[in-house]
């Protein structure tokens, strides 16, 4: 439970008493329970926009839901994107002024750009999962729901495969020097996939069947085929973020040979992007 807690304390704003606080040396087993913290934050998210979604318009209620995002996490991994950022595409090539210039409290340039982007393409992609069609309903409140926890599990995975590069000073020390970092993805990744390839299949099949006010398949395919059809068509979903994963992570970790905590929290945000992405593609063109 300790760890759960101090998982739920590192990536939100809710304060933890001192007598669950772990040890540095202990934090790093916290991990295994980032995709849940996820979950609860994408949870809260979407019961938010449910509820004001009957008094304001569509677009408002997407903006309110996002900022609720930032307030839950103090806006983090914003600013960690920002950073990632001005590190990156500053035209320095050393390593050291690389890291020197993503722990600069001050924003440049790239990195108001990459935030302003980044929310925008967000706001749109969901509003467009809930105004194409009103078949896209249940699969914009899933898209909500697992994209802040397929981030925290970004966390997990740049952890477990890449090593610190910004010092003792860096946040990801207390992460990358783990033992058992390995450990804590294998068990993400396995709860991560089996309860999304669960959440997809039954609103789909469900949604197919018409028993959710949508009709999103022909009567193409029927019984144990149509399941199978979604499930592959979930195990894609994943396949494909994951190999976006991994490009990303290379790109921004290449020029200083590893990570940081502001890689680590500009990954994660631009993971929730790709998920959107990827969701909205598959159900236009799948």
């Amino acid at each position: 439970m300790s760890k759960f807690i101090n998982a739920l304390g590192f990536l939100t704003i809710i304060r933890i008493p001192d007598k669950y606080i772990l040890e540095e040396k202990q934090i790093s087993s916290s991990t295994v329970y980032f995709p849940v913290v996820g979950l609860i934050i994408g949870s809260f998210m979407a019961l938010f926009y449910f509820a004001i979604s009957f008094v304001l318009p569509v677009f408002l209620s997407i903006i309110l839901m996002l900022i609720l995002e930032v307030f839950l996490t103090g806006g983090a991994h914003l600013d960690g994107l920002a950073d990632m950022f001005d590190g990156t595409f500053s035209g320095k090539s050393d390593k050291n002024k690389i890291i020197e210039i993503m722990r600069k409290s001050d924003i440049g340039v790239y990195g108001i750009l990459s935030v302003i982007f980044l929310v925008l393409l967000k706001i749109s992609l969901l509003y467009y999962l809930v105004k194409i069609n009103p078949a896209y309903m249940p699969i914009f409140f899933l898209a909500v729901v697992f994209m802040p926890s397929f981030g925290r599990w970004s966390m997990v995975y740049l952890v477990a495969r890449y090593r610190n590069a910004g010092g003792n000073a860096s946040l990801a020390r207390v992460f990358t020097d783990s033992g058992n970092k390995r450990k804590n993805l294998y068990i993400s990744s396995i709860y991560m996939t089996l309860s999304f390839l669960i959440s997809f299949v039954f609103l789909e099949y469900y949604c197919a069947d018409g028993n959710m006010y949508c009709v999103i398949f022909d009567s193409r395919f029927e019984g144990i085929y149509l399941v199978l059809y979604i499930l592959i068509k979930a195990l894609l979903v994943i396949a494909v973020l994951f190999l976006l994963l991994y490009l990303i992570g290379w790109f921004f970790t290449r020029r200083i040979r590893g990570i940081t905590g502001d890689i680590i929290g500009g990954i994660s945000e631009t993971v929730e992007l790709m998920f959107l992405f990827i969701i909205l593609l598959f159900f236009n063109f799948l």
